[in-house]
């Protein structure tokens, strides 16, 4: 599902698109099933003000809400809004801001991250909206059809100022709205080279789960990126997921004799490891064990990055850490595949760069197509700086 008004979705009924994604994001988000349930339209500006003053009300009364993903359109709204979501906030609701610009510390502070996004007039993340989990499940969204010039401007009031949205309880409509939101949230944090200490503290978003390249230890500079992970994850509160770059080969399957592909298309643990003959990796394991953490590792069947961004898209990792060796390798790993750029092209999961000596640097989405322009060279650059 692309979460943004395409050409395809206006008409000469609708130029606005609104009605044209409706309609695709709900052939795509049914898959053959009943069509999206609990679902209301809205044109009309003041109602979906009321709207979101239930979501918000609702947030504040009820114990145990779920994270609420609001849309500001821009950090001139959230200041406006900051004595409201300041309660929301302390009544211990978490909640992730979006919208266009710098938020002041004032304003920042009343959420648990601010996502300042590229001006985009089309895109779902740019627009209006609320949505959480619960205890109520609900999405609202307005998106503004007023013209790019007053995008974000004024109020609702505003001369000339128009919206068009709805309002779902559908399950599906939620789960794929945060996990879009979620994954432009993940492209939002520091994209210059700093000490892997400070960048360990300063990423914006939660990583519960953390991948790190690995090997059968031949490598001194991945035991030293193990180490890293290791230290990041517990200061994280996060799980490591080992990806084993020497399990592939194009002559012998990593898996046991006769068992299908299917079956170890996952993260296995230290036993299994064993089991299968891979004592380096049981040793890696039970060292991330010592350490409080809990471990498991990912034996790739064929090689290249593609494979680890197909496996930590399954494995719902939200962190990759890759050596800055790797950024642009020797020509036979980049024969293979085991580059950045073939990695940043296969998923949206961000990636730390480690250089060996504690350097280190965030690529997300937003910060590779901004070196993308320049080639891989000026990505190795800015990486190991």
């Amino acid at each position: 599902m692309e979460w943004t008004i395409l050409d395809s979705d206006k008409t000469p009924q609708d130029t606005s698109g609104v009605e044209g994604f409706i309609q695709r994001m709900d052939h795509t988000l049914k898959s053959g099933g009943p069509p999206l349930e609990g679902f209301k339209f809205l044109n009309s500006g003041a109602e979906m003000l009321r709207i979101t003053r239930e979501i918000e009300n609702e947030a504040l009364a009820r114990e145990g809400a779920e994270a609420l993903y609001v849309g500001f359109q821009t950090a001139e709204k959230l200041h406006i809004e900051t004595d409201r979501y300041r309660r929301i906030n302390q009544s211990g609701v978490t909640v992730v801001g979006l919208g266009q610009g710098k938020a002041s510390d004032q304003s920042a502070q009343t959420l648990e991250q601010w996502v300042d996004l590229p001006h985009d007039t089309r895109a779902f993340e740019n627009q209006w909206y609320l949505v959480t989990r619960g205890p109520v499940p609900i999405l609202f969204v307005g998106w503004e059809t007023s013209g790019t010039e007053m995008f974000g401007q004024g109020g609702i009031s505003t001369p000339g100022k128009y919206f068009k949205g709805f309002v779902s309880s559908d399950l599906r409509v939620i789960e794929a709205s945060i996990g879009h939101l979620e994954r432009v949230r993940r492209q939002s944090g520091p994209s210059q080279p700093m000490p892997i200490e400070k960048l360990t503290e300063e990423i914006p978003f939660p990583v519960s789960r953390v991948m790190v390249v690995t090997d059968d230890g031949q490598s001194p500079n991945l035991a030293e990126l193990r180490q890293v992970g290791a230290r990041f994850a517990t200061q994280r509160f996060a799980s490591v997921v080992l990806f084993d770059m020497s399990a592939a080969s194009y002559l012998t399957s990593p898996y046991p004799s006769g068992e299908l592909e299917r079956e170890w298309d996952r993260v296995i643990d230290k036993n299994e490891a064993r089991m299968i003959g891979r004592h380096r990796l049981v040793s890696q394991l039970e060292e991330l064990e010592a350490q409080g953490l809990s471990a498991g590792v990912v034996l790739p069947s064929g090689h290249g990055f593609e494979q680890m961004a197909e496996r930590a898209e399954k494995g719902d990792v939200d962190l990759i850490m890759i050596p800055s060796s790797l950024v642009r390798p020797g020509l036979f790993d980049r024969i293979k595949g085991y580059t950045l750029k073939v990695l940043m092209e296969n998923t949206g999961i961000p990636v730390l760069v480690y250089k060996e000596g504690g350097m280190a640097w965030l690529c997300s989405g937003g910060s590779w197509k901004r070196f993308r322009n320049r080639g891989v060279s000026a990505v190795s650059e800015a990486s190991i700086a």
